[in-house]
């Protein structure tokens, strides 16, 4: 090997060594950087050979490489919007609110450090803004499979629309023992009038027909508004041609208005076989065939059942309960025992958003009501380190890392979230500091080659005058 190709290789050294020194440096500064992922330095030797065998070194070449798949210690925060990824898996980021498309900017990140900015959207501190798939008006997330299909997260427009009631799961029993009143056996009880239906019934002036059971449930109106209705029951006795036992019932809620002043909505008959469970061909509604539909008429319409004038409200239907889906009414020699729950629901203020271990963000109110708004998207790839590092601790795909996947948290494979929580970076100082000294001695060494060629050099300059 000549003087000059010694000078180059010290050289080689010295630029290896910088390259080295240029990584080290970078991971000291960003050692609380949320999320950062340490990179370290390879070094290949560099050799040239010709036809008689003769191997001559050309000294040395660096790469820093980058170790993205590492995953740094959890640490708990104070802000449930700080999220961490348990395993694999890296947010899908943008630097806009807008919703992604084919040419959107898309990268993807593990610093989690979200907050709210003042659109109420979830961006971290480099300012990229949090992606995943966004829940319907019913709260129905579709997950894709495309970036495409993903939106930034917004934890503030979260309205909470009222639902009316539909259904009533009423699950109950009528003592079958009690006795026949001697209202239901005489013509006393009538379910139409406004003196003697068990709907107008009140103990103090003792006006109408005292009920020998009531079953009470809320329901809710279009507007979130919530009304009592009340199922009253009157056993009537045996039935002579079915040989079933028959009970009066009545549905009423204060705030309905009906022809007769009972605030009644239906009322009918209830048959119910000897084993006690209940004969719907045998029962009846206002006399004709047995229905537990109901309808509530708009507070404007002229039509009764209706709300009252002063509701405003619009017409509804609602099943009672007594026959669909996990509804069972039986009368049996069992105490009188019911349980009542209408669906729908009534309007609630945002109390607090959540974010589970799953990713699904979840709203909630201070009517008990929660809703999912969003679920948060994680990327996976074949080679996550070979993405490609850009600013703002994000990264991009390239040909090396493969294309990404999109998965739910915690489901394949993919990381579970942790909420109120950042991921550190995965620089140690000591061993950093360690590749310091080595570095700079290495870089040290270096230099003395070009030192000890050049007067090596300047000797064969001397021989020669």
């Amino acid at each position: 090997m000549s003087l000059n190709s010694s000078m180059q290789v010290g050289v080689s050294a010295m630029k290896a060594t910088s390259t080295a020194l240029t990584g080290i440096s970078n991971n000291i500064a960003n050692m609380n950087t949320t999320g950062y992922k340490a990179t370290s330095t390879s070094f290949s030797d560099l050799i040239s050979g010709n036809a008689t065998g003769t191997i001559n070194g050309q000294g040395v070449v660096s790469k820093i490489i980058q170790n993205v798949s590492s995953m740094g210690d959890l640490s708990t925060t104070t802000s449930q919007y700080n999220l961490a990824v348990n395993g694999q898996g890296m947010f899908v980021v943008s630097d806009s609110s807008n919703a992604l498309a084919t040419n959107s900017t898309v990268l993807y990140t593990r610093d989690g450090s979200f907050s709210t900015d003042t659109n109420g959207y979830l961006l971290n501190t480099s300012g990229y803004y949090l992606e995943g798939w966004v829940a319907d008006s019913a709260g129905n997330i579709n997950q894709t499979s495309s970036t495409n299909g993903l939106q930034a997260i917004n934890v503030k427009n979260i309205s909470n629309t009222a639902a009316a009631s539909t259904t009533v799961t009423l699950k109950g029993n009528l003592d079958s023992d009690t006795a026949v009143s001697t209202a239901a056996s005489t013509p006393t009880y009538s379910a139409t009038s406004a003196t003697q239906s068990m709907s107008a019934y009140s103990a103090t002036t003792g006006v109408g027909t005292q009920p020998d059971t009531t079953m009470t449930m809320t329901i809710s109106d279009g507007l979130g508004g919530q009304h009592t209705v009340t199922l009253s029951l009157l056993k009537k006795g045996l039935n002579a041609t079915t040989g079933e036992t028959e009970w009066n019932y009545e549905v009423s809620s204060p705030d309905v208005v009906d022809a007769n002043g009972t605030d009644q909505i239906s009322y009918g008959t209830l048959s119910f076989t000897s084993t006690g469970s209940l004969d719907t061909a045998n029962s009846t509604t206002a006399g004709g065939t047995f229905s537990d539909a109901l309808t509530i008429n708009a507070s404007t319409s002229g039509t009764t059942p209706h709300w009252g004038t002063s509701t405003s409200l619009p017409s509804q239907t609602f099943d009672l309960g007594i026959t669909s889906g996990n509804s069972t009414l039986t009368s049996t020699a069992a105490d009188t025992s019911y349980t009542a729950k209408a669906d729908g629901t009534e309007f609630g203020t945002l109390t607090s958003v959540t974010v589970g271990k799953d990713g699904v963000v979840t709203a909630i109110y201070d009517n008990g009501d929660t809703k999912a708004i969003a679920k948060v998207a994680l990327a996976t790839f074949n080679n996550a380190n070979g993405l490609i590092a850009v600013s703002g601790n994000t990264y991009k795909q390239s040909t090396s890392s493969g294309s990404y996947t999109l998965g739910q948290p915690g489901s394949n494979g993919v990381g579970t979230l942790e909420s109120s929580t950042l991921e550190n970076s995965t620089v140690d100082l000591s061993e950093e500091f360690t590749h310091l000294i080595t570095t700079q001695r290495a870089y040290s060494a270096a230099s003395k080659i070009i030192t000890t060629a050049d007067q090596m050099m300047q000797e064969l300059l001397t021989i020669k005058q």
